[in-house]
């Protein structure tokens, strides 16, 4: 992509992607948590965020966007249908957003921030907080909001449909059964943040050579209804943490 007659703008925009054929839970991104969308949440949230300049949802769907624009997104064409598969990487919808934003503009921004809806128990404040963390770190070409784990090392691959093996070749059966103590902390991102350099994507990279670590309490990923359900629960009982959600 010719950058050449573009311009960078010191700014952070953010991009939620919603894709209308989900497997898992059909219109995944309208279910609603007391009474408002994944989607509308992540809009809501990403409006009150300071740091945050401009917010575009990308969607092939005509109904999702029509709603976006009523709570909040700008105005943007639908996704292409290549984007939009379900192997359709983080690349594939930036570099689509910026085909069809290219064609009518000539600035882009210096940061972007993805926002998935499915994982739709944030705070402004965080989203602040990280921005402000990333703009400093000059030698980083992304920041990614992560959560520890210990159960990296005891997972298992099913070979043949019969029988299980470690996910990790150097381990043997009993080496992954061994309590979780008995690993170093493993990190997993969960998906309240993607923060990256708005240049990487056009040298076709999301993430890059280096990653910097925002470290937050684990998190919701709305995958399957039970995850729906365990979210109104934590938001109908008031289960708060500090800096975690809001509602």
């Amino acid at each position: 992509m010719n950058l050449k007659k573009k311009k960078e703008v010191k700014e952070t925009w953010a991009i939620i992607p919603s894709r209308s054929n989900s497997k898992s839970i059909k219109n995944k991104n309208l279910q609603k948590i007391r009474n408002k969308s994944l989607l509308r949440l992540t809009i809501e949230t990403a409006k009150r965020t300071k740091k945050i300049k401009r917010i575009f949802v990308s969607t092939e769907n005509g109904n999702i966007l029509k709603k976006s624009i009523k709570w909040g997104s700008e105005n943007i064409s639908l996704r292409g249908k290549k984007s939009a598969r379900d192997f359709s990487t983080d690349i594939d919808v930036l570099l689509d957003f910026f085909k069809s934003w290219f064609k009518r503009n000539d600035v882009y921004p210096k940061y972007l921030i993805y926002l998935r809806p499915t994982t739709p128990l944030r705070n402004h404040k965080t989203l602040n907080k990280a921005i402000s963390i990333f703009e400093k770190k000059k030698n980083f070409d992304s920041m990614i909001a992560v959560n520890k784990t210990s159960s990296a090392f005891k997972t298992f691959v099913l070979k043949r449909k019969k029988y299980l093996l470690p996910s990790f070749k150097n381990m043997k059966l009993d080496d992954a059964n061994k309590p979780r103590q008995s690993f170093f902390e493993t990190y997993v991102g969960n998906g309240y943040f993607d923060i990256i350099k708005t240049k990487n994507i056009f040298k076709k990279y999301f993430l890059g050579k280096k990653c910097f670590p925002f470290i937050t309490k684990e998190t919701i990923d709305i995958d399957k209804k039970k995850d729906l359900v365990l979210a109104n629960f934590i938001v109908n009982n008031k289960i708060k943490f500090k800096d975690y959600y809001e509602f």
